[in-house]
């Protein structure tokens, strides 16, 4: 079982690396009207929540939950 956790944390750890990198691309080539649009940095904001979670989540699975 600790296999487990520990393979399920590295798969999370490298999901939430690859979203954090998508989440980047579309910020850094996004257009400049984009960039105020409140839609676009809301869906953005939601990104770097749901990253943040996912992070704290892989990390959990790493420890055992303790």
């Amino acid at each position: 079982m600790r296999i487990l956790n520990i393979l399920s944390g590295i798969s999370v750890l490298f999901t939430t690396l690859a979203f954090a990198h998508i989440l980047h691309h579309l910020s850094t080539h996004a257009a400049h009207a984009s960039l105020r649009d409140p839609a676009f940095l809301g869906g953005m904001a939601a990104g770097v929540v749901v990253g943040i979670l996912s992070f704290i989540g892989a990390c959990l699975l790493l420890r055992r939950g303790r």
